[in-house]
């Protein structure tokens, strides 16, 4: 499952093709992976950076469920749907090749 403003299955999509312009949705989005998502974590290479702020020009990845809701018991993180493999990126400015590609990789190893 993968979660982004500019897909037609996002929920919101018609709010969020009214309020953000030209039809650019921003470069954060949510996905699950079937497979330990530490195993995709330790696999991923630069340009990622794995961390918990999304506030920045380069690409950060975050595994939610043992990153930023670590402290949450499980229950209570399913009932919000981050499940163990909710993963969450923020695309900086790198180049696209290297983020696909690099990200592939570390999907293909799970």
């Amino acid at each position: 499952r993968c979660v982004y403003p500019g897909l037609a299955s996002f929920p919101q999509k018609e709010l969020a093709d009214r309020q953000h312009r030209n039809g650019l949705h921003g470069g954060m989005l949510w996905f699950d992976v079937k497979g330990d998502p530490i195993k995709l974590m330790d696999n991923i290479k630069r340009p990622w950076t794995l961390c918990e702020n999304l506030g920045a020009t380069e690409s950060i990845i975050t595994a939610c469920a043992v990153m930023t809701h670590a402290n949450m018991l499980k229950e209570d993180r399913l009932k919000v749907g981050i499940v163990d493999g909710f993963i969450r990126i923020s695309v900086g400015i790198e180049d696209p090749d290297d983020l696909i590609r690099s990200l592939d990789d570390a999907l293909n190893m799970l």
